[in-house]
């Protein structure tokens, strides 16, 4: 898969993409998958709290081939660069609404989240919403916008009825989406599956490399010693090492934050 000259633009300016029935033949494993990975961690899913994995498809073989599939990495080349760097990704069970966020924000390099829904979610039923143009560092400085989790102190009405474009989809639709972007969803059940695949630009300048660095140490909270787990490196190919070598050459500093993470806090992050 390429993508066209017009979705790298929309991206561009709007900091997403919906591909619907981008994977819809591979849905099947893939459920299975994400399964069995869930059973496989002993995480068991009671709908009270979100439950999550981190990294996710690396927790399996076959998952771990979505990023040798030439439709996700055509789609995630076209946007950040054939050389992207791979940042693993999480495995959810989602419970209730998400409120208005962005994924940190980034003023240095490009960070991209392809994200999998395995049940069909609309509007009113846990879709990701997201406010188009968010993500750009032009628009940063005193838009309000990205202001959406205050609501209701800021314009009388609640996060569900902020102005935004609802990315309704099915199994086997691809959501792509600038971590920038402000996004949220609302009215979702309590058992909503859904996993991501987070990824940069390949790093050329020591600012760029700082940005990873610190992205990297902020997954101390998963008590993770790694980004990728040994299922993914050890099953890679020359081709799908190239988009991990430069985030294992730059992930030495986690081991001790993630050992100082285990002794502060009670659980891991649930996301």
């Amino acid at each position: 898969m390429e993508l066209t000259r017009e979705q790298k633009q929309f991206f561009e300016t709007f900091g997403f993409l919906s591909l619907p029935g981008l994977l819809k033949e591979e849905v099947g494993w893939i459920i299975d998958e994400f399964e069995a990975v869930f059973r496989g961690r002993n995480v068991v899913h009671d709908g009270s709290e979100r439950s999550c994995i981190v990294p996710f498809i690396d927790q399996s073989a076959r998952l771990s081939t979505l990023l040798d599939d030439p439709r996700l990495v055509g789609l995630i080349s076209g946007i950040l660069g054939e050389e992207f760097n791979y940042l693993g990704g999480d495995g959810n069970y989602y419970t209730g609404d998400t409120s208005w966020h962005s994924d940190g924000f980034h003023t240095v390099g490009k960070y991209l989240k392809v994200a999998l829904y395995l049940d069909g979610v609309g509007r009113d039923s846990g879709c990701l919403r997201v406010i188009p143009g968010t993500h750009r560092l032009d628009m940063f400085k005193g838009w309000e916008a990205r202001q959406a989790g205050e609501s209701p102190e800021r314009w009388g009405i609640e996060q569900k009825d902020v102005p935004a474009v609802a990315l309704e989809t099915r199994p086997g639709d691809v959501v792509a989406f600038n971590h920038n972007l402000m996004h949220a969803s609302f009215g979702g059940s309590k058992r909503r599956r859904m996993f991501t695949l987070n990824s940069c630009a390949r790093c050329e300048t020591e600012p760029e490399l700082d940005e990873l660095k610190k992205y990297i140490a902020n997954h101390h909270r998963y008590w993770i010693d790694q980004m990728h787990s040994d299922i993914m490196r050890g099953t890679a190919s020359p081709a799908r090492m190239c988009h991990l070598q430069q985030v294992i050459e730059n992930e030495g500093h986690l081991p001790a934050l993630s050992a100082r993470a285990r002794k502060e806090m009670s659980e891991p992050a649930r996301g």
